[in-house]
């Protein structure tokens, strides 16, 4: 059926009440109808998403950003961007959720270099054929640095005393010259070999950028040229910042440039006990310099929505022992006791702790009926190292659960083309209605057709209906090889078209990205249908493996960042896996994150031994004292009996 739109949807603002949850706490609320810039400094729990979306659906009802001007939301990662996006398509009717855009970082930089290539100096202007290159990194600094010193003839001695990784940060990665020329020509050979390396990236054969040049070269765009500022200012009234504590030096000079002393208003969100960014430059007291240069009101939540009064408490009393002068969080449901749970137990070796672990996830799907969407296996990094024996463990007790390497699948899943296709082909295979895949079908179409006609709403819907019809028939005769599997996302792909697709999606507007997107939702698809052991047979099968429906989520802590899980299990709180003991406020971060995820439960294990090594807590220990002094002691595992529910 058409969704009709209805031109009469503004209400007055005294009138606008939160949609679709009960209340929000007062300085939420204030934070939600701010008429200025803002920072709102929020603990894990409080509902940052659930802000910035009711800040949204204030700012379209009551039409104080007014047509045809927008709202950009930027986040840090693809799925937080997709989430909020997500969460305002619920709260807001789709005329006026259109105008809300949700997009990464990169995806902003990347959007402004192509739209506005030509107004970039001709020094550093990138052709319209560049492509991506993520090897272009700081751990990569001295063969760039060698590269640029042969290309100038530099003698080995004029190179001999720069570090690779200053060189990178404070030279290759920063704000650039308007004239780069009189730096190969006057500059310090730091400097010049920066600028070499820059241009044979831009101009040389294969004209690679990674996205930190890229954000430089947007942010150069921006600054150099006041017709395509002005023309971005004034397509945004107001901007929101998600997970503003772990903005970089780069990303915060765009911003800067971008909305310094304009009439967008900006609304920060953030943590600062959560900078677990600071491997990529993350700025030390972030939210400090940006409430001063933008002159934002401050405002703070406690309330914790997420996790039970329990672990809250220990949170609370991890907060305060990273920052003294913590706010205590308050329980959001307003209950002084719940189910919450955490314990530490220590194991002989990773075969004992994997063993036990698949006990514990085995017992939680299979006794509790947990699903295991709502369980994360979190590990500090090395996923695949740490995981290995827990997916022989699990095949070895022969449970129903399962664990899958979550970092491979995220972002790919966050990718639109990629939501396209399996909202496509879920309608079409499903016995049941999928009311959500058909919405977000529709709402593509829209978006591309850009008609507000009943009439041209019929001629989408009779599209899409003609696309699954299709699809009903044509995805059980698929040919079981990824050129089958490409044939009928091409399918999709083509009903909806390509072009407009691509336009309304600005990390697909240019370069290889939209095919390499296509190639690997393909790959992902081809692994899972077919005849093989590891296969299925129907596409419903196949789909819900990708979306990891029946699957239990591996990830880093940075991945796991801004979700939550009814339990959570951190595997190895040991030195192997906390090792930068120069950075010890960001191991203690991470650490908060972990331990922040959980609603109700939350198990952390050491291993004595692991990868044949012997494993200690000495630099760890800071962290099992905070756990000590929040009540949570160390257990050994042979005093546990883990074929029993251990909780």
């Amino acid at each position: 059926m058409a969704r009709l739109r209805n031109r009469n949807l503004k209400i007055e603002k005294q009138s606008w009440q939160p949609v679709g949850i009960e209340s929000l706490e007062d300085n939420a609320l204030t934070a939600v109808q701010a008429e200025r810039n803002s920072i709102v400094v929020a603990g894990p729990g409080a509902g940052k998403t659930e802000l910035l979306a009711q800040r949204a659906d204030y700012l379209l009802r009551t039409d104080t950003s007014k047509s045809p001007r927008r709202i950009l939301a930027i986040s840090l990662k693809r799925d937080a961007a997709k989430n909020l996006q997500d969460r305002v398509g619920k709260r807001l009717p789709a005329e006026l959720a259109e105008r809300f855009d949700s997009m990464t970082l990169d995806a902003f930089s990347k959007n402004l270099v192509d739209r506005f290539r030509l107004a970039i100096p001709e020094f550093w202007r990138p052709n319209d054929d560049y492509r991506i290159e993520f090897n272009i990194k700081e751990e990569r600094a001295d063969r760039m640095i060698r590269e640029a010193a042969q290309r100038l003839n530099c003698e080995p001695a004029d190179v001999a005393g720069i570090g690779p990784i200053r060189w990178y940060r404070e030279c290759f990665s920063l704000r650039l010259p308007i004239d780069g020329s009189a730096i190969l020509e006057i500059g310090s050979i730091r400097e010049q070999l920066a600028v070499s390396q820059w241009q044979h990236y831009l101009h040389g054969k294969y004209r690679y950028l990674n996205f930190h040049m890229i954000a430089r070269l947007a942010e150069l765009a921006l600054r150099t040229n006041p017709a395509v500022l002005h023309a971005m200012r004034a397509t945004y009234s107001h901007v929101f910042l998600d997970e503003f504590q772990d903005t970089t030096n780069l990303h915060y000079d765009l911003l800067r440039t971008a909305f310094l002393e304009s009439d967008s208003v900006l609304t920060a969100v953030g943590d600062t006990k959560q900078c677990i960014m600071t491997w990529a430059g993350a700025l030390a007291g972030i939210t400090k310099r940006y409430s001063e240069e933008f002159a934002a009101d401050p405002y703070v939540l406690r309330a914790n929505y997420r996790s039970e009064p329990e672990l809250i408490h220990i949170i609370g009393s991890l907060a305060q022992q990273i920052e003294p002068e913590a706010i205590l969080p308050i329980c959001g449901r307003g209950r002084e006791s719940g189910k919450g749970q955490c314990r530490v137990i220590a194991f002989s070796d990773e075969a004992e702790e994997a063993i036990a672990i698949a006990l514990v996830l085995n017992e939680l799907v299979e006794d509790e009926g947990v699903e295991p969407r709502d369980i994360c296996v979190i590990c500090r990094k090395f996923v695949g190292q740490y995981s290995s024996n827990l997916v022989e463990a699990l095949q070895q007790i022969n449970g129903l659960a399962r664990v899958r390497d979550e970092t491979k699948l995220q972002d790919l899943l966050a990718e639109p083309l990629v939501e396209l296709v399996v909202d496509a082909f879920l309608v079409a295979v499903s016995d049941e209605p999928q009311p959500d895949s058909w919405s977000r079908l529709q709402s593509v179409l829209e978006k591309t057709g850009r008609s507000d006609s009943t009439q041209q709403q019929k001629i989408r819907n009779k599209l899409l209906s003609t696309l699954i019809d299709c699809l009903r028939l044509s995805l059980p005769q698929c040919e079981k090889t990824d050129d089958g599997i490409k044939v009928e996302v091409n399918r999709v792909i083509d009903a909806i078209g390509e072009k407009s697709f691509r336009q309304s999606h600005p990390q697909y507007r240019q370069g290889t990205f939209f095919e390499e997107t296509v190639s690997n939702v393909v790959k992902q698809l081809g692994y899972r249908y077919g005849d093989e052991p590891h296969q299925f047979g129907t596409w419903t099968d196949v789909i819900g493996d990708l979306l990891g429906e029946t699957s239990i989520p591996v990830m880093t802590i940075h991945k796991s960042k801004g979700l939550e899980y009814h339990t959570v299990i951190f595997v190895g709180l040991e030195d192997a896996a906390f090792n930068n003991l120069k950075d010890p406020a960001g191991d203690a971060n991470a650490f908060f994150v972990a331990f922040s995820r959980a609603k109700q439960r939350v198990l952390f294990t050491f291993a004595k031994s692991r990868f044949r090594r012997k494993q200690s807590r000495k630099n760890v220990n800071l962290l099992y004292g905070w756990l000590e002094e929040a009540g949570v002691g160390i257990e050994n595992a042979s005093d546990i009996k883990f074929d029993e529910s251990i909780w």
